[in-house]
């Protein structure tokens, strides 16, 4: 009687050695009670009884917002417009190398339809098919205010659509910076202190028409 157990043992091991000699070295083997750890997944959208409306992709909890997220405050209204224009400002350090990012994103952005150094004379905005081109920046945008900047980037405006699905807010302050350039305004003397005046942005006729000056 006292060996009656060494032939339930010895089954019990060989089933065990046969599940880790599987040729499939993915195979989890023989899972205890899989349930407890491994849960059914639901298909997005599909039909789910648990909740009322029956759907099993939920919603985020009312003001849920992503980590690292900045909830913009003000509304794509003509009250939201002038209010960011008169409050908000750049939160990013000013120095050259975030305008060189700026510039990058603008090129890939918005030349197609602002052109090359804000003149509105981009290819899109060229063709005779287009209603008309934006106005310069270094023209009736010339002291367009940094929030109105951003906030036209975020919510669009006339023509152009919001771009706030393809920017990070981090970069559309970036391309702030860059259209204060095109705008003429002199960024180094705005964020030393230092008294400014708007300047021409330099285009290729006004680079060589300096270089043989």
């Amino acid at each position: 009687m006292k060996k009656s157990w060494i032939i339930p043992t010895a089954l019990v091991g060989v089933l065990a050695l046969m599940q880790s000699c599987k040729s499939d070295p993915n195979s989890p083997g023989f899972e205890y009670m899989p349930d407890m750890y491994r849960s059914p997944a639901l298909e997005a959208y599909s039909g789910y009884g648990f909740y009322a409306d029956s759907m099993a992709t939920r919603k985020p909890v009312e003001n849920t917002i992503p980590r690292g997220f900045m909830p913009y405050p003000y509304p794509n209204t003509t009250e939201g417009y002038e209010a960011a224009g008169a409050d908000l400002k750049n939160p990013i350090p000013y120095n050259k190398d975030v305008v060189a990012e700026g510039k990058m994103i603008y090129s890939k952005f918005c030349i197609q339809c602002h052109g090359k150094d804000g003149q509105g004379d981009g290819t899109v905005a060229s063709n005779p098919r287009w209603p008309g081109p934006p106005p310069a920046y270094n023209g009736r945008l010339k002291d367009l205010p940094e929030g109105q900047i951003f906030h036209s980037i975020t919510y669009g405006k006339g023509l152009m659509g919001s771009h706030s699905a393809q920017i990070s807010q981090e970069d559309r302050w970036k391309l702030v910076y860059y259209v204060q350039t095109l705008q003429g305004k002199d960024l180094e003397a705005l964020h030393s202190g230092a008294p400014q005046e708007n300047v021409q942005p330099e285009t290729e006729e006004t680079a060589e028409e300096a270089a043989t000056m």
